[in-house]
């Protein structure tokens, strides 16, 4: 005698709720990331043109100050 695989409805209904709760986090995740990615690379940029205003008046201040020696 043969057996015979069958499938039953509440393991198929089980299968499709997993495999749609497992899509649907994984593009929750997708949007997720990208939003922290556009939000790194913000708080980056910002922190560059922190940066370069600093080496800016750093600059400005050593002119300053040589300036101010040579007057003396």
């Amino acid at each position: 005698m043969a057996k015979k695989a069958t499938l039953n409805y509440d393991f198929i209904a089980v299968f499709i709720i997993i495999f749609i709760a497992s899509v649907g986090y994984n593009i929750y995740q997708n949007f997720q990331y990208r939003e922290l990615y556009t939000e790194h690379v913000n708080l980056k940029w910002s922190a560059q043109n922190a940066e370069a205003n600093v080496v800016y008046i750093r600059k400005q201040l050593e002119s300053c100050k040589n300036g101010a020696d040579t007057n003396e």
